[in-house]
Protein backbone atom coordinates (compact mmCIF):
# COMPACT_ATOMS: atom_id res chain seq x y z
CA UNK A 1 0.00 0.00 0.00
CA UNK A 2 2.90 2.33 0.79
CA UNK A 3 4.43 1.83 -2.69
CA UNK A 4 1.01 2.55 -4.22
CA UNK A 5 0.83 5.93 -2.43
CA UNK A 6 4.38 6.86 -3.44
CA UNK A 7 3.66 5.90 -7.05
CA UNK A 8 0.43 7.88 -7.02
CA UNK A 9 2.21 10.95 -5.60
CA UNK A 10 5.00 10.62 -8.19
CA UNK A 11 2.50 10.39 -11.06
CA UNK A 12 0.55 13.36 -9.73
CA UNK A 13 3.69 15.49 -9.44
CA UNK A 14 4.92 14.47 -12.88
CA UNK A 15 1.62 15.28 -14.57
CA UNK A 16 1.28 18.64 -12.85
CA UNK A 17 4.91 19.73 -13.34
CA UNK A 18 5.15 18.64 -16.97
CA UNK A 19 2.76 21.32 -18.28
CA UNK A 20 4.66 23.98 -16.28
CA UNK A 21 7.98 22.91 -17.79
CA UNK A 22 6.43 22.93 -21.27
CA UNK A 23 5.12 26.45 -20.74
CA UNK A 24 8.55 27.64 -19.66
CA UNK A 25 10.11 26.15 -22.79
CA UNK A 26 7.67 27.93 -25.11
CA UNK A 27 8.32 31.48 -26.24
CA UNK A 28 6.42 34.27 -24.52
CA UNK A 29 3.12 34.60 -26.42
CA UNK A 30 2.81 38.26 -25.41
CA UNK A 31 5.96 39.02 -27.45
CA UNK A 32 4.52 37.57 -30.65
CA UNK A 33 4.29 40.15 -33.44
CA UNK A 34 2.15 38.73 -36.21
CA UNK A 35 2.23 35.45 -38.05
CA UNK A 36 5.46 33.56 -38.69
CA UNK A 37 7.34 34.41 -41.87
CA UNK A 38 6.93 32.43 -45.07
CA UNK A 39 10.35 30.92 -44.47
CA UNK A 40 9.50 29.86 -40.92
CA UNK A 41 6.24 28.22 -42.01
CA UNK A 42 8.00 26.48 -44.88
CA UNK A 43 10.80 25.19 -42.62
CA UNK A 44 8.24 23.70 -40.25
CA UNK A 45 6.20 22.10 -43.05
CA UNK A 46 9.33 20.82 -44.75
CA UNK A 47 10.51 19.19 -41.55
CA UNK A 48 7.14 17.61 -40.75
CA UNK A 49 6.04 16.66 -44.27
CA UNK A 50 9.46 15.89 -45.78
CA UNK A 51 8.85 18.14 -48.77
CA UNK A 52 10.82 17.86 -52.00
CA UNK A 53 12.83 20.84 -53.23
CA UNK A 54 10.19 21.53 -55.89
CA UNK A 55 7.38 21.43 -53.33
CA UNK A 56 9.33 23.74 -51.03
CA UNK A 57 9.94 26.26 -53.81
CA UNK A 58 6.28 26.29 -54.87
CA UNK A 59 5.02 26.61 -51.29
CA UNK A 60 7.46 29.44 -50.58
CA UNK A 61 5.98 31.37 -53.52
CA UNK A 62 2.45 30.76 -52.21
CA UNK A 63 3.38 31.84 -48.68
CA UNK A 64 5.14 34.99 -49.92
CA UNK A 65 2.09 36.05 -51.96
CA UNK A 66 -0.18 35.39 -48.98
CA UNK A 67 2.12 37.44 -46.74
CA UNK A 68 1.98 40.38 -49.17
CA UNK A 69 -1.82 40.19 -49.37
CA UNK A 70 -2.14 39.92 -45.59
CA UNK A 71 0.12 42.95 -45.13
CA UNK A 72 -1.96 44.95 -47.62
CA UNK A 73 -5.16 44.06 -45.75
CA UNK A 74 -3.52 44.99 -42.47
CA UNK A 75 -2.50 48.41 -43.81
CA UNK A 76 -5.99 48.97 -45.21
CA UNK A 77 -7.58 48.10 -41.86
CA UNK A 78 -5.21 50.46 -40.03
CA UNK A 79 -6.15 53.33 -42.32
CA UNK A 80 -9.85 52.66 -41.78
CA UNK A 81 -9.37 52.64 -38.00
CA UNK A 82 -7.12 55.69 -37.93
CA UNK A 83 -9.77 58.30 -36.99
CA UNK A 84 -11.06 56.22 -34.07
CA UNK A 85 -7.58 55.24 -32.92
CA UNK A 86 -6.39 58.86 -33.05
CA UNK A 87 -9.44 60.02 -31.13
CA UNK A 88 -8.77 57.40 -28.47
CA UNK A 89 -5.06 58.23 -28.36
CA UNK A 90 -5.69 61.98 -27.97
CA UNK A 91 -8.35 61.42 -25.29
CA UNK A 92 -5.99 59.13 -23.39
CA UNK A 93 -3.20 61.69 -23.63
CA UNK A 94 -5.54 64.39 -22.27
CA UNK A 95 -6.55 62.21 -19.31
CA UNK A 96 -2.92 61.35 -18.58
CA UNK A 97 -2.08 65.06 -18.79
CA UNK A 98 -4.58 65.77 -16.01
CA UNK A 99 -2.87 63.24 -13.72
CA UNK A 100 0.87 63.77 -14.34
CA UNK A 101 2.86 66.92 -13.62
CA UNK A 102 4.92 68.69 -16.32
CA UNK A 103 8.16 66.89 -15.42
CA UNK A 104 6.46 63.50 -15.59
CA UNK A 105 4.86 64.38 -18.93
CA UNK A 106 8.28 65.35 -20.30
CA UNK A 107 9.71 62.00 -19.18
CA UNK A 108 6.75 60.20 -20.78
CA UNK A 109 7.33 62.04 -24.06
CA UNK A 110 11.01 61.06 -23.90
CA UNK A 111 10.08 57.40 -23.30
CA UNK A 112 7.72 57.45 -26.29
CA UNK A 113 10.36 59.03 -28.52
CA UNK A 114 12.84 56.27 -27.64
CA UNK A 115 10.28 53.59 -28.57
CA UNK A 116 9.48 54.85 -32.05
CA UNK A 117 9.86 52.28 -34.85
CA UNK A 118 12.91 54.12 -36.22
CA UNK A 119 14.68 53.26 -32.95
CA UNK A 120 14.38 49.53 -33.57
CA UNK A 121 10.93 49.09 -32.02
CA UNK A 122 8.07 47.83 -34.12
CA UNK A 123 5.29 49.50 -32.20
CA UNK A 124 1.95 48.00 -31.38
CA UNK A 125 0.57 46.56 -34.61
CA UNK A 126 1.71 49.55 -36.60
CA UNK A 127 0.08 52.13 -34.35
CA UNK A 128 3.33 54.12 -34.12
CA UNK A 129 2.82 54.92 -37.81
CA UNK A 130 -0.32 56.92 -37.04
CA UNK A 131 0.13 60.66 -36.91
CA UNK A 132 -2.38 61.68 -34.28
CA UNK A 133 -0.88 65.05 -33.47
CA UNK A 134 -3.43 67.51 -32.21
CA UNK A 135 -3.88 70.51 -34.53
CA UNK A 136 -1.26 73.11 -33.74
CA UNK A 137 1.22 70.62 -32.17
Amino acid sequence: MKHYKITLIAITLATTLLPVSQLQAQPDASRHHGPPSAETRLAHMSRVLELSDEQSARLLEVFQVIDEERQALHEQALQQMKPQMCELQLATRAEIGEILDQEQLAKLDDMKARHKPDNGHRGWRGMHDLDCSAPGD
